[in-house]
């Protein structure tokens, strides 16, 4: 139960503001996911120097989960973001400042690994602002429009770090860059947080002392929520394969076999897909405040397990290629909305909200890696004699990536149901003793 400090009213926070809050962690993304890449490449690096490049950026979003519970022991979660903002602001600007980062390949990796670890903890600042202060009714909205900022702020902003770097010096590049996410992550200032009463009460009894309650209080909300059933069942939904969106992570490698350019690679995996995605986000918070939030999970895994269904049994052309990314980004942008409705619904807002989101967030991203490895060896699947003339290749992953969204579809409509009838019994069984 979320038990706030006497005299204080809340004001809840309008869903739509999480959008443009979300853009700054969407800009840092797109820049080393689109263009870092691009400009290395044009620069001669190799494959396999920017794969390096790429896996040591991205490790924070692994690794947050061990400083994010700093985030509930210690200050604001708002103060939080916004010095976050600041540092993403001026990481992504000392990035964009390097003249030739194929030369100074070390300086541009510290760098952006930095950079990602400050967005990695603005996003898990605003996922307790969001839990925090939104209104209970409204938490399906909230999350389709933080995604919509995630999703798609990641493609449209991406694109225009590559655009700015390639077309402005590196100083105008770096203005803009940090402009846009200062701009964007201001409006966290017009955010009420409200404080837990065990906050207030801690802070009258010294500093170590408060320090000690507030650890004891994560600790145990975090116990709390990971042994209910709805935590506990929350958990093995986001680890379950339903909306996963791990072909994301592999459309550009599967362009060729569609005989689609480097292009139609651009604009479909960029700005096309950050637009799509970023509907499908918006589409799916709709959805997630008017019915059940897990059912709204498990239909938006069926979308897109669909679209890579159709994209199976459509020929390997340049256009299938453009349709079916497009649409397996719009139903996997409703799959995230209605994830984070449901997580937002689980986390509350208690001592340890930053953790518990994090956590979840682990477990989701840990399905995603293990899916996007799975889909990878279904294309190399050569069937079970080994007698295929080639692999399966693209069709392999689209076949795997499908049936094991519906295996894990199935899983979550089970666990719904079995969660409905516990409650229907314990609302029985309450109702029969009063």
């Amino acid at each position: 139960m979320t038990e706030h400090v006497e005299g204080e009213e809340q004001r809840f926070t309008r869903p739509w503001l999480y959008l443009f809050l979300e853009l700054p962690f969407g800009a840092a993304v797109g820049f080393l996911m689109i263009a870092v890449p691009f400009r290395l490449s044009a620069a001669g690096v190799s494959l396999g120097d920017i794969a390096t490049v790429s896996a040591l950026g991205f490790m924070p979003h692994a690794l947050k989960i061990f400083w994010v519970p700093v985030i509930d022991i210690v200050g604001h979660r708002k103060y939080w973001y916004l010095a976050m903002v600041g540092a993403t602001a001026a990481l992504l600007a000392a990035a964009a400042l390097i003249p030739d980062p194929a030369h100074h390949l070390a300086l541009l990796t510290l760098l952006v690994t930095a950079l990602q670890a400050a967005a990695a903890t603005t996003s898990a600042a605003l996922n307790a602002l969001i839990a925090m202060t939104t209104h209970p009714d409204e938490k399906g909205k909230a999350g389709g429009f933080y995604m919509a900022g995630n999703v798609g702020g990641t493609g449209i902003l991406g694109a225009l770090a590559l655009w700015v770097s390639s077309g402005l010096p590196p100083w105008g590049a770096a203005l803009v860059l940090a402009g846009v996410v200062s701009a964007t992550g201001a409006g966290a200032l017009t955010i009420q947080e409200r404080r837990l009463a065990g906050e207030a009460a801690a802070r009258a009894g010294g500093v170590l002392r408060a320090l000690g309650r507030r650890i004891r209080a994560m600790a145990w909300d975090l116990w709390e929520t990971l042994s209910s059933l709805q935590g506990f069942t929350a958990v093995v939904i986001s680890l379950a394969p339903v909306g996963c969106g791990a072909l994301t992570n592999l459309f550009a490698g599967m362009a060729i076999e569609y005989g689609a350019d480097q292009h139609v690679v651009e604009i479909v995996n960029g700005l096309g897909g950050g637009l799509a995605g970023g509907l499908g986000s918006l589409v799916g918070g709709f959805l997630a405040d008017r019915m059940n939030r897990r059912v709204a999970y498990a239909l938006a895994g069926g979308l897109t397990a669909l679209a890579a269904a159709a994209m199976l049994a459509a020929p390997m052309t340049p256009a299938t290629y453009t349709w079916g990314t497009l649409a397996y980004n719009f139903a996997n942008g409703i799959a995230f909305a209605t994830w984070a409705g449901m997580v937002l619904e689980v986390v509350g807002h208690t001592a340890a909200v930053a953790t518990k989101y994090a956590l979840f967030v682990a477990s989701s991203n840990f399905a995603i890696a293990t899916v996007t490895k799975l889909n990878g060896w279904a294309s190399e699947f050569r069937g079970f004699s080994g007698t295929w003339a080639n692999e399966a290749g693209a069709r392999g992953a689209l076949a795997f990536d499908a049936g094991i969204t519906v295996a894990g579809i199935v899983l979550v409509l089970l666990l719904v149901r079995y969660t409905s009838r516990r409650n229907s019994r314990t609302a029985e069984a309450t109702a029969a003793g009063s």
